[in-house]
């Protein structure tokens, strides 16, 4: 594993040139100091003793917008400063030459240059260590999910190469294809043989058949239902069924707002532009639900309309609640201390015990299978709450029914967070309906769905050190949530205060080690980034400009950084009386000697910050 996606393409380099490598081992010269760790380089090349750096720059010297600039190049200037000292050889890599395509020439003419012999590997050798590691294998799934999508689709003339050309990854596509077309040939050549068709074939063999007049369709009506789930070859065979009938009509039942299948090829644009798809329409809006509560439409309906393209309609409820009906639970995500202390759904279901009617339906809501529950879990809960009616389901499962309550399990960010921010393989997304511009279009969708399952209340159950971005925006932008059912800890309730001050993307988030407690980025191992509390009361520290001040109201706290290292500035005594010295100073060695004075703070920065919705 590596870090980035430019030292995944250079360790690839460098195995297909047969040259052995180390990643981000220890330099052979100590460096370890006050202001800088142990120095690791990318890579290491151990027949030849080379380092490699890969930098993260554009040609203007840029670095990401989460990393500090000025911060990075000083590393730069470090790292080409220990190679000069110690006459090590080293080699530089940049992002912008990943991004103009001259990547792997750079690194194969600074190799030479220090004359390194390479010869590239055989396609035998290479495929046989890919083998090893179950790369082949993982292809071969992939290529299964290809087939399964290009049966799906239904491809007439010419639609699979207009695919590939729409591609931002044309000639990947067009390789996979014909990689894919004798598996094809194998897999129809099977159902022939064992006189059987799958169901793409009903779909696909329908539309030939009504086109070429095999089937009269006897219809003068045509009602599709869910049409908001329907795909591009579905949509053929409707259009061709409604024009094979003199005066037939096409009557479609569907709501955009629900529309969470583009993975099986959904297209939401026969929804959203249906007139252009199908002519002279007709639209007649379905807008009183009989479900969810005023309460859960106000947030629901806002929502999901924060995606310009989804259709504008207001939606009236039988059933208007006076006080917030979707609920936030914000609370470490930690493991129990104890049997006895209940975790954060037993709290949530709990207090849905307290509050429903026996025999009062409740859904337990994830984005994946693994964040619910398991039969023995669920079997514990339904036995300590007999009053309740416990189900678990992937929000895709759900769709359809209804529960008088539900708890959605999960909001949080990452890989698998809501929303989720797995990443179709890029193979897979050429072969699938055009995807939103609108950021994660459909899983805000999903969210939708979730929602509004609860005829009563909602409950969600968050960590806000890695609460999801919708948990954030339903709370930024003062949605209509309940924030008191559940008490929360100051830290939660301040966590837009509590950044990491290194990586600025993660949060600080208590730890604990051998030497004690503290508060480390909830994204090590790829920030490792750590810092003290509060030295008075133990509590978490936010930063306001050079200071870090304590976040209890009743301690306050504050202490100054250094502006040179940005570590804690500590009270001394010299000769001349006290003075503020940094705390990474050292009487011998590498440190920090800044020194000043006199610090003073602002008193307005001490006014405890706000710890409302915002």
């Amino acid at each position: 594993m590596v870090k980035s996606l430019g030292e995944c393409l250079v360790a690839n380099h460098l195995f297909s040139l047969g040259i052995e490598y180390q990643y981000e081992p220890a330099y052979q010269h100590k460096t370890a100091s006050p202001l800088y760790r142990q120095y690791q380089p990318d890579f290491y090349l151990p027949e030849h003793g080379i380092y490699i750096e890969y930098y993260g720059i554009d040609r203007q010297g840029n670095t990401a917008p989460y990393v500090d600039r000025e911060l990075y190049h000083q590393g730069i200037a470090w790292k080409r400063g220990l190679h000069q000292q110690h006459q090590t050889p080293l080699l530089e890599l940049f992002h912008y030459e990943k991004q103009e395509g001259t990547l792997f020439e750079s690194l194969e003419q600074q190799l030479i240059a220090h004359g390194v012999e390479f010869q590239a590997l055989s396609p035998e050798a290479m495929l046989a260590t890919l083998r090893e590691f179950g790369a082949i294998s993982s292809f071969a799934s992939l290529l299964a999910d290809l087939l399964k999508r290009y049966r799906a689709n239904c491809y007439e003339e010419g639609g699979i190469e207009q695919a590939i050309a729409r591609a931002s990854n044309a000639a990947q596509v067009d390789a996979a294809m014909k990689l894919l077309q004798p598996i094809m040939d194998d897999y129809e050549q099977l159902l022939v043989q064992d006189g059987h068709i799958d169901f793409d074939d009903m779909i696909g063999k329908a539309i030939s058949y009504v086109r070429d007049g095999k089937f009269r369709s006897p219809w003068r009506f045509i009602l599709v239902d869910e049409f908001q789930d329907i795909s591009d070859a579905r949509a053929r065979l409707i259009t061709c069924l409604r024009d094979a009938a003199r005066g037939c009509s096409l009557f479609c039942v569907g709501d955009d707002w629900q529309a969470i299948y583009r993975f099986a090829g959904s297209d939401l644009r026969f929804t959203t532009a249906f007139a252009a798809a199908f002519g002279c329409t007709k639209v007649t809006a379905l807008d009183l639900t009989f479900r969810f509560n005023r309460g859960i439409s106000d947030v629901a309906s806002r929502f999901v309309l924060q995606n310009p393209e989804q259709i504008r309609k207001q939606l009236n409820t039988l059933r208007t609640e006076r006080l917030p009906t979707v609920s936030l639970m914000r609370e470490d995500n930690r493991k129990r201390s104890s049997v006895a202390e209940p975790d954060r759904l037993e709290r949530v279901i709990e207090r849905i015990a307290a509050i429903a009617r026996p025999g009062s339906s409740v859904f337990l809501l994830g984005r994946y299978s693994f964040i619910l529950p398991d039969q023995a879990d669920l079997k514990r809960l339904s036995s300590r709450f007999p009053s309740l009616k416990l189900e678990r389901y992937t929000i895709h499962a759900c769709k359809g029914k209804e529960a008088d309550y539900v708890v959605v399990l999960g909001m949080e960010s990452g890989k698998h967070g809501f929303p989720s921010q797995k990443i179709t393989h890029p193979l897979l997304e050429a072969l699938l309906p055009e995807k939103e511009t609108f950021d994660h279009a459909e899983e805000r969708r999903l969210f939708y769905v979730a929602l509004t399952r609860a005829r009563q209340r909602a409950y969600l159950i968050a960590d806000m050190a890695v609460a999801s971005s919708f948990v954030v925006e339903l709370l930024r932008e003062q949605y209509p949530v309940e924030l008191n059912e559940f008490e929360a800890s100051l830290t939660q309730q301040l966590f837009h205060l509590l950044k990491c001050g290194a990586c600025k993307t993660g949060s600080l988030v208590p730890r604990k080690s051998q030497y004690g407690a503290f508060f480390g980025c909830n994204k090590f191992p790829l920030c490792t980034h750590r810092e003290r509390g509060c030295q008075r009361c133990g509590s978490q520290m936010r930063r306001e400009g050079r200071f870090k001040i304590c976040i209890n109201a009743d301690c306050l706290n504050w202490v100054p950084t250094c502006p040179r290292c940005k570590a804690e500035m500590v009270r001394r005594k010299g000769r001349y009386g006290e003075f503020w010295g940094c705390r990474n100073y050292r009487i011998k060695g590498d440190g920090c000697r800044h020194t000043e004075p006199r610090i003073d703070i602002d008193r307005r920065l001490l006014t405890p910050p706000a710890i409302s919705s915002s």
